[in-house]
């Protein structure tokens, strides 16, 4: 089961046993990028995504939601579950 809080400072939720924390930071105020942390068993798990193809966002709000469904794809990814789902995606 995951379970999520949702703070004036972001969102942390549990995915699949891993502990994510999603926040939101700019430098204008006018442009949000999301701002992903992901943890499994106290250690910090490493996601395999260029951080340039993280699109700006006009809202905070757009850019944790956004931060939230983009932890849940690369988690999926890394553990092979959009695979599953998927079995044409398959090489």
């Amino acid at each position: 089961m995951n379970s999520s809080t949702t703070s004036a400072d972001g969102a942390c939720y549990e995915y699949h046993g891993y502990t994510v924390t999603v926040g939101a930071t700019s430098q204008d105020g006018e442009n949000w990028l999301p701002a992903i942390d992901v943890e499994r068993d106290g250690q910090r798990v490493e996601l395999d995504a260029p951080e340039n193809a993280v699109p700006f966002w006009a809202t905070r709000a757009e850019a944790l939601r956004a931060g939230i469904e983009r932890a849940r794809y690369l988690l999926d990814r890394r553990d092979g579950l959009l695979d599953e789902r998927n079995p044409g995606r398959r090489g």
